[in-house]
């Protein structure tokens, strides 16, 4: 591990971290933000902003440093051949452990959109009392699929709890939580992409005292290229979790979090490309037919196996929500990332075909849908815990 510390920074109150591998482009950007913000909203605190980096070959680290601030300034990398975001997370939770800060904050390198008052609405909830902060954004309809149509519905279905964006890139946290952290087990996932899901569970499972902050639009690099292992990394962790976790077999009401500041909904309409997505389930479907033929009901392996012959890929909701359950629950019968990658291949499905119905939405119309999502996750839970108990 590396760490470059030009001024010998000992301690501090606040620890702003920023992720990285190969953000040359932006990081100087963001960095110049985050220093706006920590002289604006708290001169009076002990501020470091650390980049947490993987050995970028692109000069992040000598534009992190170019950035013309005076906010101490410490950067962190691991071994050259270690690369994920959450041995980012790692070294950084040490570093605020060492540095005894009270509060950490994290934003993603990649952002077009931040403001300084980013920092003022991540922070100050922490340093009020709450122990975890969450971000609250508006985001394009063809970003955060992940979140959309998996994340977030099965986590509101399962858990009951409301977080609109439980692996959003933006958090703050307390020490407590940090520790809770670093004593955790850490699978391979989490140290790649499942790193965020890792932190919200872990928050939500040990009783955290959670917000949502928001931070109006987020805009920063598109997701898509990475799509195929940030899915497998994040459900891994995802499932992997909640499979260990007992889950209620009664929620009543589901537990609303905080949600400081109102949303705007002021980002232009624009239609995704569902080509891509839909060719992908086209792909691979044949690849996994014989597990989903064992795992998934009977009828709705029928319907899929006739959309993939016909080459009319229509994944409604009502399906989407069974594929789930189905799966996640066939998730501890056998090998685990065999599943998860065939979940893989009807979530480009789902996604297609959300697309083709969503395409001329207004953003609120389209977060409604999302929540209507979310919501049939719950009506639905009972079809997995009835699995469970039939076995």
């Amino acid at each position: 591990m590396l760490i470059i510390n030009p001024k010998k920074i000992k301690k501090a109150d606040l620890v702003i971290g920023i992720p990285s591998y190969n953000e040359a482009k932006t990081i100087g950007f963001v960095t110049s933000k985050i220093a706006f913000g920590l002289k604006k909203y708290f001169s009076s605190k002990k501020s470091v902003i650390i980049n947490v980096d993987n050995h970028s070959p692109d000069g992040t680290k000598k534009e992190f440093f170019k950035a013309k601030i005076d906010i101490p300034r410490i950067y962190i990398s691991t071994p050259k051949n270690i690369k994920g975001k959450g041995y980012n997370f790692y070294n950084l939770f040490l570093a605020i452990k060492k540095l005894k800060a009270k509060v950490g904050v994290v934003v993603d390198a990649d952002l077009c959109s931040i403001k300084p008052v980013w920092i003022k609405k991540l922070a100050s909830p922490v340093f009020s009392g709450f122990e975890y902060v969450l971000p609250f954004y508006i985001r394009r309809k063809d970003d955060a699929t992940i979140t959309n149509y998996l994340v977030y519905p099965l986590i509101y279905g399962l858990l009951g709890w409301d977080v609109r964006q439980p692996i959003g890139g933006e958090f703050a946290f307390s020490s407590r939580l940090v520790d809770i952290w670093l004593t955790r087990k850490w699978s391979q996932s989490t140290k790649k992409f499942g790193i965020d899901i890792f932190m919200t569970l872990n928050a939500l499972f040990n009783k955290a005292k959670v917000c949502q902050v928001n931070l109006g639009v987020k805009i920063h690099k598109p997701s898509t290229p990475n799509l195929d292992s940030m899915f497998e990394q994040v459900v891994g962790t995802l499932f992997g979790m909640l499979a260990t976790y007992p889950l209620e077999k009664k929620i009543v009401k589901i537990k609303k979090i905080p949600l400081l500041g109102k949303p705007v909904f002021s980002l232009p309409n624009v239609k995704p490309n569902y080509k891509n997505f839909e060719n992908i389930f086209l792909t691979q479907f044949n690849i996994h037919q014989k597990l989903l033929k064992k795992y998934l009901n009977k009828e709705i392996y029928k319907k899929l196996e006739t959309m993939y012959q016909k080459k009319e890929i229509n994944i409604d909701l009502d399906l989407w929500v069974k594929i789930v359950y189905d799966l996640f629950y066939a998730y501890n019968l056998t090998k685990k990332i065999t599943i998860i990658r065939a979940l893989k291949c009807l979530y480009f499905g789902r996604v297609a075909s959300s697309f083709k119905q969503v395409a001329d939405l207004v953003p609120i119309q389209f977060e409604n849908e999302t929540l209507k999502q979310a919501k049939c996750f719950f009506e639905k839970r009972s079809y997995f815990l009835n699995k469970n108990k039939e076995n």
